[in-house]
Formats: structure tokens, C-alpha cells, sequence
């Protein structure tokens, strides 16, 4: 790839970073006989053209109905409010078993999915619970005044057609990490956590977990059949919100800062000496020079570890 001086700042085309390595799970689909799929039902109209006769509809408008329908059928799947709160108020109430929390409750309104989470030592959480991390979704949120954590809460289940990372990576560098140093709202957190999870599809290598909570959570089946959930994949942000003179690159939280991540691996059974290994990082840096403001992001897979992903220098936006 070229690269292109602006001052003391080289900018990189972030499309060469191998973004599916945000995240060590992979999805199990053959991509090999999505793409046959894909190709097939995009020539319906030459390939099988009595499957469509009874609808009357002129090949010219197919792709026009085609891409209608997909968009219907996206909306219905997306549209699983309620498969996702019962998965996420599972957990917490494992956790509220567990001890790890004392009480949690359902703040939400306007349809947006807000819960307030009870630590001990009455520290007070606020988890904004979003669908997949690509979405402009992700954007939508302001951190109450009253939490003294704030974090957020990714499910995607069915999207299943790119790897995981590339939706993790897309969430947490392109929307989270550039609203938290554009418009100066902290987030402590991010959580990548659904019920595809430990299951066939989206198998996952943790060890630890907690037997019996699947079935509760999710209809979705364990990998090799276990009745069985892992921990979550958690991403600990800055501990402060970033700015290119007096703060250009901010520390991480640890577990003991951001203590519902701790919280959450106490209560998927995560001994303390193996918490670091099971906890992510994403960080962000900030440059300035005359023609503007520049971040750079990098990911890691554990606490204290070396980074997998890091993107190039680019012009700090809204993107």
C-alpha cells in the first residue's frame, strides 16, 4: 500500500487490516456454498424460471423485489427484541446468583435497551444494549449521569454472512472509540455476547463457563451439545476520554477500574489468575497537526498483551 505524508503523521489505507482478527471466534458457515447460494438465488429468473411464474413478475423487476424481500426478511430477523432481552437478562440474573451483582433492572425507553446494574459497594452500572456492532445503532446512546460505568452491549446472532471480528472491529474503531474522543462521552466497555456463542455456528475456545445457563439464555445449541455458555468477549476502552494535546493516549482500564467486566468473569467461573487472558483492549491514540485532528486505534487480545490490530493514522470524523 502507498503511503502519504501529511506532516509528521503517515496515513495507511485502513482496508488492509485483516479486521476478522478482532476477535479469535469464528463463524463455521462454508463460504464456498454461501457464495454458490448467493449466486444461485440472484439468477432465479434464468435458472428456475417457473418458481416465479405464478407471481406474474417480469424478469427486468426481479432484482427491484429481490432486493425488497431481502430487506423484509433482514427486518424480521432483526427484529428479535425480545430473543435478545431474554438472553441478556439471563445472564444477569446468573450473575445476580452468582453474587457477582446485587440487583439489576430494566431502565429501557424508546426502544432503546438500557439496564442499570447494582455492584457491590453500591457502585452503579449503566449497560446500553445494541444490536450488531456495524449498525449505525451503535452511535445512538448518551451516558447517564447517574452511571459510574458505562458499557456496551453487542448482540448479533443471525448475521452470520462476514466474520465476527470485521463487525467488532467496525463497532469499536470506526463508531465507539471516534464518538468517545468527538464528542466527549466515556465508555468504559464493550461487550461482543449472544446466544450464537459456544454454539456449532460461532464456536468458541474458553474453557471456563457456566453449565445449565444455555438452555435459559437462548435456543440456540451448544457446541457438541452442551447445555453450556462461555464467558463474554469484553473490550476494555480508555479510562479517560482522549485529547490530542493533554491527553493523546490514555491508559486502559484494568479489572479493577472497570469492575463489571471483573464482575462478569467471576461469575462465568474465570479463576482471578486467568482473567487477564479471557479480557480484550481497544485503545485509541490522537495526533494533531495544521490540517487537522488524526486517531489511530489498536486491539489486543489480552490484557498486557501486544497488539493484533492496529489501523493506520486517519482524519478524526464522524464516519
Amino acid at each position: 500500500m502507498g503511503v502519504a505524508e501529511r506532516g509528521s503523521i503517515s496515513l495507511n489505507a485502513e482496508t488492509a487490516i485483516p479486521k476478522e482478527n478482532a476477535i479469535r471466534c469464528r463463524h463455521a458457515l462454508d463460504e464456498g456454498v454461501l457464495g454458490q447460494l448467493t449466486e444461485l438465488l440472484s439468477d432465479l429468473p434464468n435458472r428456475a424460471p417457473d418458481a416465479l411464474g405464478d407471481l406474474r413478475l417480469p424478469p427486468a423487476e426481479f432484482p427491484l423485489y429481490f432486493n425488497a424481500a431481502i430487506q423484509s426478511i433482514r427486518g424480521t430477523s432483526a427484529a428479535t427484541t425480545a430473543v435478545k432481552r431474554r438472553f441478556l437478562e439471563a445472564v444477569l440474573d446468573a450473575m445476580r446468583d452468582a453474587g457477582a451483582i446485587q440487583r439489576w433492572e430494566f431502565v429501557g425507553t424508546r426502544g432503546r435497551q438500557d439496564y442499570r446494574v447494582g455492584l457491590p459497594r453500591r457502585r452503579v452500572v449503566c449497560i446500553e444494549a445494541k444490536g450488531c456492532p456495524d449498525g449505525n445503532n451503535m452511535n445512538i446512546w448518551d451516558r447517564p449521569d447517574w452511571a459510574e460505568e458505562f458499557l456496551v452491549w453487542s448482540q448479533c446472532p443471525d448475521s452470520l454472512a462476514n466474520q465476527p471480528g470485521e463487525g467488532v472491529w467496525s463497532g469499536i474503531a470506526v463508531r465507539l472509540l471516534t464518538k468517545m474522543a468527538v464528542e466527549r462521552q466515556q465508555v468504559d466497555a464493550f461487550v461482543f455476547f449472544d446466544g450464537r456463542c459456544g454454539s456449532d455456528q460461532r464456536r468458541c475456545w474458553k474453557q471456563h463457563g457456566i453449565g445449565g445457563l444455555r438452555g435459559r439464555a437462548t435456543d440456540v445449541p451448544g457446541q457438541e451439545g452442551r447445555n453450556w455458555l462461555p464467558p463474554p468477549c469484553i473490550y476494555l476502552f480508555p479510562r479517560t476520554i482522549p485529547n490530542p494535546r493533554t491527553n493523546p493516549h490514555p491508559p486502559l482500564h484494568t479489572l479493577r477500574t472497570c469492575r463489571f467486566a471483573d464482575a462478569m468473569l467471576e461469575a462465568f467461573g474465570v479463576p482471578r489468575n486467568a482473567r487477564e487472558e479471557y479480557t480484550h483492549w481497544a485503545s485509541i491514540e490522537l495526533r494533531q497537526d495544521a490540517r487537522g485532528i488524526y486517531k489511530r486505534v489498536a486491539l489486543g487480545h489480552r490484557l498486557g498483551g501486544e497488539a493484533v490490530l492496529e489501523s493506520a493514522w486517519v482524519r478524526l470524523k464522524r464516519e
